[in-house]
Parts: C-alpha cells; sequence; structure tokens
C-alpha cells in the first residue's frame, strides 16, 4: 500500500499492531446538510422510538468538533466478524455479533491501544476511541471514506465483507490529509465491488416486521434488534408472532445481502458465550440477576438485561410452541409483571 503521507504510513503500521486495518482518515469536517436534514425527519417521524440518546446528541452529531474541539482528523476502521449463525440450547437465535465477546470492550480497546501509541511517539496529544456508543455518525463517516457503500438494509456495505462489519473511529487532534485504502485483497472478482444494491430487494423482502420501510430507510419501532435489545417495556402483540424465535438482535437483512455472502469466517476472533450453548431458553426463565450477570459477563447480551432477555425468551417459546411448564411457573409468579405478560401471551400461542 502507498502512502503519500509519512504520519499516515505510520498510523497504518500501528493500526496493524494492535489489531486494526486502516480503512480512511478524513479531515474533520462538517458533514453533508442533507445527511443532516434525513436525520432530523427521521428523529421528528418518530423513528429513533425509545432511543432518546440519539436525539440528545443531535446537537454533536453533524460535526465531530462540536462534541471534541481538538479534533483535526478522524482515522476510520471496520471489523469483520462473519460467522456461522448461532442459537441458545435447543433454539432461540442470537445476531452474530452477540456471540461471543462485545466488540464495544474488543473495538474499544483496540483503539484505545492505538491512541496511546500514537500519543508516546508524539504523533497527537488527544484522541478518542469511538464505537457506536459515541455521539458520532458513523456511517456516514465510513461512507464519505469510501470505507463502503450504503446498502438498502441501511448498513454500511464493505467490499470484502458485506455488511458483517463493526465500525470504529479514532478522533486525533493530528491534522493529516485525506486518505482512502484500497479494497481488501480478497475483494475480488467473486462480488462487484464499490457497488450499490442495484434493483435487488432482498433485504426489504425478507424483514418479517417491515422494519425496512423502503429502500435506504428504517423504523425502529419495527425493528427486531431494536425490540429484543433497546426496547423496554412489552412488545407490541401484533409484532410478536412476527419475530419468530429471535432473542437477541437480527441478522435477516444481512444474511441475504448478496455483497456478505463470500465472507471468511471470524469466529476465532471474537469467541463464543458459554452460556449460549449452555442454556435452553426454559433455563433463562429462571436466571437470578447475580446468575445473569456471571453467565453473560464480557456479553453483548447483557444490554438487554435479565427482564429484557427473559421477555425475549417468552415470545420466542411461543412461536416455537415450547416451554409450557416454565411458561406456566412465570406467568404466575415471576417478579416482572411484562415477563408474566409475556408468558401469558406466549402460553396462549
Amino acid at each position: 500500500m502507498e502512502f503519500a503521507c509519512p504520519q499516515t504510513k505510520r498510523i497504518a503500521e500501528l493500526a496493524n499492531e494492535v489489531g486494526l486495518e486502516l480503512r480512511a482518515i478524513i479531515p474533520a469536517q462538517k458533514l453533508p446538510a442533507d445527511v443532516m436534514t434525513r436525520l432530523d425527519q427521521w428523529l421528528l417521524e418518530g423513528r429513533a422510538a425509545e432511543m432518546d440518546y440519539i436525539g440528545a446528541a443531535r446537537s454533536v452529531m453533524g460535526d465531530v468538533r462540536d462534541w471534541k474541539r481538538w479534533t483535526r482528523s478522524i482515522a476510520l476502521f471496520a471489523l469483520p466478524y462473519h460467522r456461522a449463525g448461532g442459537e441458545f440450547r435447543g433454539g432461540g437465535r442470537v445476531a452474530r455479533y452477540a456471540l461471543g465477546r462485545d466488540y464495544h470492550n474488543l473495538l474499544g480497546k483496540r483503539l484505545e491501544r492505538l491512541g496511546k501509541r500514537l500519543r508516546r511517539e508524539n504523533m497527537v496529544q488527544n484522541f478518542r476511541g469511538c464505537t457506536d456508543a459515541a455521539p458520532v455518525l458513523e456511517r456516514e463517516w465510513a461512507i464519505l471514506g469510501n470505507v463502503g457503500w450504503r446498502g438498502k438494509n441501511t448498513l454500511v456495505l464493505d467490499p470484502a465483507y458485506g455488511p458483517w462489519v463493526l465500525l470504529g473511529e479514532l478522533l486525533m487532534d493530528l491534522e493529516l490529509p485525506t486518505f482512502t485504502a484500497p479494497p481488501p485483497t480478497d475483494a475480488d472478482s467473486k462480488q462487484k465491488r464499490w457497488a450499490s444494491c442495484g434493483s435487488c430487494t432482498a433485504c426489504l423482502d425478507v424483514c418479517p416486521t417491515g422494519a425496512l420501510t423502503s429502500a435506504y430507510e428504517i423504523d425502529a419501532r419495527l425493528c427486531i434488534s431494536y425490540l429484543t435489545i433497546e426496547h423496554r417495556g412489552s412488545i407490541p402483540v401484533e409484532l410478536r408472532a412476527k419475530m419468530g424465535d429471535w432473542v437477541f438482535g437480527c441478522d435477516l437483512c444481512s444474511e441475504v445481502c448478496p455483497f456478505g455472502h463470500h465472507a471468511d469466517d471470524h469466529a476465532e476472533d471474537w469467541g463464543t458465550k458459554d452460556a449460549i450453548s449452555a442454556f435452553r431458553l426454559e433455563d433463562l426463565l429462571a436466571l437470578t440477576a447475580d446468575e445473569f450477570a456471571t453467565a453473560f459477563a464480557g456479553s453483548p447480551i447483557r444490554r438487554a438485561g435479565l427482564g429484557g432477555l427473559q421477555r425475549n425468551a417468552c415470545v420466542a417459546l411461543g412461536n416455537l410452541k415450547r416451554g409450557g411448564p416454565e411458561l406456566e411457573d412465570a406467568a404466575r409468579s415471576h417478579t416482572d409483571p411484562i415477563v408474566r405478560e409475556h408468558a401469558s401471551w406466549a402460553l396462549a400461542e
């Protein structure tokens, strides 16, 4: 790979040392006005559902310098996570990114290590590693940096891995010219590199709840990933049967994406949480808070909370037509009224 700037070359070298691949560097700037207009309209229409933190951070999302004033450049990274699908013992699917280590920890720690190495070499004084927990519109930055293009499922599609990538950014107080790495070497003739979705509507067609309301548009209120992870409280009754046996997240729109069909397997990079293969959905209904915290330590699944996971397990059990005795116990005596409600619904199913 050729680098016009020696500092960019050094950042790429240090990134490799910590397990990252530099994909692009973009000078800090305002995001295009149409990006923010689309975000504002999306928020206005209520499509963010209960994710109030998005609206709360809106004032700094248009320009990272409004959040971290010292930012001069943004380094962009994409970490692949494609692997075979997984589920709890006997059924109950989990999104592939959540089968092993929490990407916030893995990717975040690598970004932090990279920033510290840059500081030791006096290349930066201030830096901030970001995953999707920061008020940074990372998909928009990835698209600006040609890391990938926007898919109709709203995800960034990588030339080698399709939708199976997790994005990360490193904000730096170092001024650098724009840099875009060439596509990964395995993004070969097996797929159309740097393409668009064309006439393909596979992701829109497969979504059982209609969350992908049109190409490049998503309504979180209907999204299985949102409902099983971010949503608190009761899941709308009309959506429960459509959720199938998804217990945490959903991969349907990624699984059908043609650009991800040739992605390599990265299961070894992420590992697999023992609890997923150890527990049945019925077992989840009896977990205590301490048992949940221990079993899912270091897992993204903790984001749903014990009550949320048990609520989701009830819905999946109802759709799988099993778990009658455990559901009866939960409907009768569970301490969480939301779990009791969903257990009763599952029994009726």
